[in-house]
């Protein structure tokens, strides 16, 4: 193989190494900060895999500057990557709330009417009452209900955030149980029971203020 031919072979496989393992590593980043355990230990390993085999391919010959600069390039190119997969994965829940002055009501019954829960509350902000809608919904369906708030109403102020957990509550396609009724702490008495008991009280106290 011509000495041309080689070097360049080299770089262009530092290059997909280092773009493989820096998607991977944001890829584990993200996941991690979700509580996803055995996907970022997996992650983690592939990625220290190939980080070794690229970051060996490079320290034989710190003077191979197409190495270096594939190598270097290789980190860049992989962080982009890494974060559209992410995104395509769309993994985990994200809270929407729409803030709306005059037609809040009706954007909450238009997310229930599409399956998404919401709750409204009321505010006060710089111009008077506004309607504040929460929902929450998966990562992949947020563009849906963005675009079915602007649809109601295309004045709403709409904030995007992650949710980090999720207990119950109303997700699209499943209606989570609420919490379960709460237990007595033990047998209930029967009425005849309880005047017995009071009757015989009763009578304990008398013979007591007798003596």
């Amino acid at each position: 193989m011509p000495e041309g031919l080689a070097v360049a072979a080299t770089a262009f496989g530092i290059f997909a190494l280092r773009v493989v393992g820096v998607a991977l590593g944001t890829v584990r980043v993200l996941l991690t900060n979700r509580g996803m355990e055995l996907w970022s230990a997996a992650l983690g390993f592939a990625e220290v895999l190939v980080y070794v085999v690229a970051i060996g391919a490079v320290v034989r010959d710190l003077t191979d500057w197409p190495a270096l600069l594939a190598y270097c390039s290789g980190f860049s190119v992989g962080t982009i990557v890494g974060i559209r997969i992410e995104r395509r994965l769309a993994v985990g829940y994200v809270n929407v709330r729409a803030v709306s002055p005059r037609r809040a009501r009706e954007v909450a019954e238009a997310l229930r009417t599409e399956g998404f829960g919401a709750t409204l509350s009321w505010g006060e902000g710089r111009d008077g009452r506004v309607g504040i809608v929460h929902t929450l919904a998966p990562r992949k369906l947020a563009p849906r209900v963005t675009a079915l708030v602007q649809e109601v109403d295309p004045d709403a102020f709409l904030v995007v955030d992650e949710a980090r957990a999720v207990a119950r509550g109303w997700l699209p396609g499943a209606t989570a149980e609420g919490p379960p009724a709460p237990q007595s702490a033990g047998p209930a008495s029967s009425p005849s029971t309880s005047r017995r008991s009071s009757s015989e009280s009763a009578a304990t106290s008398g013979a007591e203020r007798t003596e």
